[in-house]
């Protein structure tokens, strides 16, 4: 085992040992990572990267889907299990029901070449929330209404993705941000910045939207909040800005572009 994350994929590789057979030796190697529980999914993308690496070098047919139920992934959501295996816009089917592990995935489309998003970690006051903590954070939020899930449905469906298939941004960024904000009321009681994770993390997204995103919001418990904005030079200019905020303000954290991954994982026969 050699590079980042030593721990979590040493934990990773007993819990696949336990369940599957191998044999021989093999050596991983973590050239990059994902920065963990800030709300951008690490523990997934690790989990379902190594596991099918494992599979693939050891000749075993796992389905994904298995995987990622395996290791207990997916339990609340199938968007990191589909950005994983096919990456693009996804949307799934919700809580999974009695008989089903996984929410299903109900629809995916790339996104334009040319939309991109402008990603600002700060530097937290605390981590996102995770494993048990993110249970008992979800048993003590209030059950939401019907009418907000509509209120969302309606959102989803009537705005936001006619306009990403027929590539309008400032519709798709502006029911985007609409249902951040449904979303992040929700969450209220749990955060300490009400609506987003940190009271930085909501002048951040306030920031974005002022100087020039489509739309914004904040990434699972966050503290990663995103702008949408349309080309790459919009995008490293908006990216520069809001670094420039942070200093202002006082804080640090990690502020950079990047276009939307349409292709989800690659396995190489060989190392690149």
């Amino acid at each position: 085992m050699e590079g980042a994350e030593q721990e979590r994929v040493w934990g990773i590789i007993e819990r696949f040992r336990q369940h599957y057979p191998l044999s021989g030796a093999a050596c991983i190697q973590v050239r990059e990572s994902i920065p963990s529980h800030v709300g951008l999914g690490s523990g997934t993308q690790l989990t379902l990267a190594v596991g099918t690496a494992l599979a693939h070098l050891y000749g075993l047919q796992i389905p994904l889907q298995e995987m990622a139920h395996f290791w207990g992934r997916g339990n609340r959501s199938g968007i990191g299990i589909a950005a994983f295996q096919s990456g693009g816009f996804a949307v799934d089917g919700g809580i999974p029901g009695e008989g089903r592990n996984i929410p299903p995935i109900l629809f995916r489309h790339p996104f334009p070449e040319d939309w991109f998003f402008v990603v600002v970690i700060p530097e937290p006051e605390r981590r996102g929330v995770s494993g048990m903590d993110e249970d008992l954070a979800f048993r003590a939020l209030p059950s939401p209404p019907a009418e907000l899930a509509g209120r969302i449905c309606r959102l989803l469906v009537m705005k936001m993705l006619p306009a990403l298939i027929e590539r309008r941004i400032a519709d798709f960024g502006a029911a985007m941000t609409e249902i951040q904000n449904t979303v992040g009321d929700c969450f209220a009681p749990q955060q300490a910045g009400g609506r987003f994770a940190t009271p930085l993390s909501g002048e951040v997204v306030d920031y974005l939207l002022r100087h020039g995103a489509h739309g914004a919001g904040q990434s699972s418990w966050g503290p990663t909040v995103y702008g949408l904005v349309e080309g790459e030079q919009a995008a490293q200019h908006l990216a520069d800005e809001a670094r420039r905020f942070l200093a202002r303000v006082g804080a640090t954290g990690v502020t950079f572009p990047v276009a939307a991954d349409n292709r989800g994982h690659i396995l190489y026969e060989r190392v690149p």
